[in-house]
Parts: C-alpha cells; structure tokens; sequence
C-alpha cells in the first residue's frame, strides 16, 4: 500500500506541474480513512497478534478530487486490487480514534483504531468476523471490545465458544 500511495503522490505532484505551467488551480491535498480489513492488516501491532485474510478490496473514506481517485483506483487495479465504492456505508464508531500511516506531500493516509474496526465487524458483520472477535477478544489487546459490543447493540453470544454451526 505504500507503494501505491507513493505512485499516487508522485502522479498528483507531476499534475500540479502541469497545472501550474497552465495557470489553472492545483489539487489541493488529498485524506485518505482506510476502514475494515485493510486498516486491521496495515496496523502492524494488530497484525502481529491476529490472524487477519488477505484481502483485494479497500475500504475507505476517501477526500479527493475526481483526478486523485482515478489515479487511486487505476493504481490498485494495477496491484490486483478495487476500491469499495460501498466504503461510505461502513458503520465507524464514534468516538474512533486514527492513526497515521503515511503522510506524503499531497496524500495523506490514516487508519481508524484497531477496537474501532473490530467493533464495526462485531455489530454490523458477526457472522462473517466471528472467528476475528474471538480471537480479538481471547488475545486480551482490546479490553474493552466486549463492552463496547454489549454498548452498541451488538450480539456477545454470537462469539461464545461452542455455537459454531
């Protein structure tokens, strides 16, 4: 991923040239929120204790400007990858917290907290994350997933051992 918002940088940076020499606006600096998987398997702590899936798509809240994104999505086409033009309907906690993955001189590049993206698994996408939770919850990193679960409507018994079906 760093090489893909690195191309992109790059790519913005040789427009804005190009922009320039014509007398036109340049494109202001781009916030990139990766959600969900990617965001878990970017996190290098959380990687290192969960066992996260591979994933093609990316989840994300993007502010960009219709330049940057074709940019964006021609790149992660390159790297076998799509952009989940459904990413505005991810549920996103409140009170989530980011953290920077990379800042580039016209891309930046954060991700939402581990718990944060755990609990949005746990309440809206249980079956599918059932697994996850469990172990995110067995590993004792994020104490107060199971609260924050029962807090926001969340069903704690479909991650109790013994109902795998």
């Amino acid at each position: 991923m760093i090489k893909i918002f690195t191309e992109l940088d790059q790519a913005v940076e040789r427009e804005n040239r190009q922009l320039v020499k014509e007398g036109t606006l340049t494109i202001p600096k781009s916030e990139v929120l990766l959600l969900g998987q990617m965001s878990l398997m970017l996190n290098e702590s959380v990687a290192k204790i969960l066992d996260l899936i591979q994933t093609g798509d990316m989840d994300a809240r993007l502010r960009m400007d219709s330049f940057t994104k074709t940019m964006l999505l021609t790149l992660l086409e390159g790297s076998g990858m799509v952009y989940d033009e459904d990413s505005h309907l991810v549920w996103i906690p409140e009170n989530y917290t980011t953290i920077n993955f990379i800042k580039l001189k016209y891309i930046d590049v954060n991700l939402i907290d581990a718990e944060s993206v755990l609990l949005s698994k746990a309440v809206h996408a249980p079956e599918k994350n059932r697994q996850l939770i469990r172990q995110a919850i067995v590993s004792g990193h994020f104490p107060d997933l199971l609260d924050k679960i029962i807090t926001t409507g969340g069903k704690l018994e479909l991650f109790l051992e013994g109902d795998d079906e």
